[in-house]
């Protein structure tokens, strides 16, 4: 592409996000309500509480009906296999699919679109490698944990949380079904998401910590856009998700589907969720792909984008791996309707109140193109019009950058390809 896209004066940012407010309502009759708790690392005394919480909703249509343990695991393997490795200190803390005493709540869905019912919930056992290292290195306030009877007992602790993950599962199983069956239909006006809907007040994490939601379900007979259409299927799943008024509530979101089921309608569901305010991170089948790793800090700003001739509010949610990278950080362009972009890149402080970020390669507001991903398309109607690069500094509590990309004009300035943004710690 040669031309710039000029951004002109009168591209007003507007797009935004339906809430749904839903009460939670009696189970279904013959629905196992029975919830498994294992909440002895939730608080540990001198150990830091996770960042992050993960939601494991499981569509009852893909559960084979079980009665009893045995059966549910001869007929369940793939869902067995798949709770365990969000839950099984061994792989899920090495894999860094999960974090250490990370709270998994484990939910089966409703085939009739009813909320959905907690069978599950805990804290993983174990340490971080960081904690690891300062308890061997002798800090008292992690020693406890590594005298031989500490060590023996956190063992005997994981080999149980995982037998009570098994059970809340084989719970589950006693309300699956016969002969599992794939979702069909309009993916939007489907019974899951209705379910999913209908079940916001037992998905929301407490204040201070952040969601991911893991749907364990069949999509490969689902219909999703309409081939007579000229939109985009990206542009399709999001008017869906705008229809559809949920709320992700900026957060990660991971289909799996069971071994051999074809992952379909990728694009479509990406828009979906995004105008839901969600990020569809992975969607595999058989086991689940890897994710963004969970927020070792979080810090929340509000502010301003330097638009051409106005201001637009934003508000930024910065969370950093621990490694140098961004996690679960979105950007949100308020208005009548707002527009959250994920953002995704690097971060580097060199103390906990002076940091640097820069974007990567992903595309920034190009997230909210018709082909994210494709050849970049730019309009007034994009947030920054599309830019596909953001800078930030943030020192104390303020926070100052840009978004830009030189294929962008600033109204009649050639030599403007940048939108200020400034904002406030809240």
């Amino acid at each position: 592409m040669n031309a710039k896209h000029i951004l002109s004066a009168s591209a007003v940012a507007v797009m935004a996000l339906g809430l749904t407010g839903c009460d939670d309502t009696n189970p279904p009759i013959g629905m196992s309500t029975e919830t498994i708790r294992a909440e002895a690392y939730c608080d540990k005394p001198g150990l830091t509480a996770p960042l992050r919480q993960t939601y494991i909703l499981i569509d009852a249509k893909v559960v084979k009906k079980a009665e009893l343990g045995p059966e549910f695991a001869e007929r369940n393997t793939f869902m067995r296999d798949l709770g365990l490795a969000f839950t099984n200190p061994a792989l899920a803390l090495a894999s860094g699919l999960s974090d250490p005493r990370e709270r998994i709540t484990v939910l089966l869905v409703p085939a009739d679109g009813s909320p959905a019912q907690t069978v599950f919930t805990g804290c993983i056992p174990g340490l971080s490698a960081d904690e690891e290292a300062a308890a061997r290195a002798g800090n008292s306030g992690f020693a406890e944990y590594f005298t031989g009877d500490a060590l023996s007992a956190m063992a005997k602790d994981a080999d149980q949380f995982q037998l009570a993950v098994v059970g809340g599962l084989a719970n589950a199983a006693k309300s699956g079904v016969e002969t599992p069956e794939p979702q069909t239909g309009p993916i939007a006006a489907s019974s899951l998401f209705s379910a999913i809907r209908a079940s916001r007040g037992v998905l929301e994490p407490p204040k201070g910590t952040l969601a991911r939601y893991v749907i364990v379900t069949n999509l490969s007979a689902a219909s999703f856009e309409d081939p007579e259409s000229t939109d985009t299927p990206h542009t399709q799943g999001r008017d869906a998700g705008f229809k559809a008024g949920g709320d992700f509530g900026l957060s990660d979101v991971m289909i799996v589907q069971p071994e051999g089921t074809p992952p379909k309608g990728k694009e479509f569901l990406e828009g979906f969720f995004l105008a839901q305010g969600g990020r569809l991170v992975s969607y595999s089948s058989g086991k689940a792909a890897a994710g963004g790793r969970a927020p070792s800090t979080v810090r929340y700003f509000e502010g301003e984008a330097a638009y051409p001739g106005r201001s637009e509010r934003v508000t930024l949610r910065i969370a950093e791996d621990g490694r140098g990278n961004l996690t679960s950080s979105w950007l949100t362009m308020l208005g009548g309707i707002n527009k959250p972009i994920p953002l995704t890149g690097q971060i580097s402080c060199s103390s906990p109140t002076i940091c640097t970020i820069s974007s990567d390669d992903k595309g920034f507001a190009q997230a909210w193109s018709p082909q994210p991903g494709g050849e970049p398309e730019f309009a007034n109607d994009l947030p920054f019009g599309g830019m596909r690069n953001f800078s930030f500094a943030i020192q104390g509590k303020d926070l100052k950058g840009e978004a830009s990309d030189p294929m962008v004009q600033i109204g009649n300035d050639d030599a403007k390809s940048a939108i200020a943004i400034t904002a406030t710690e809240r």
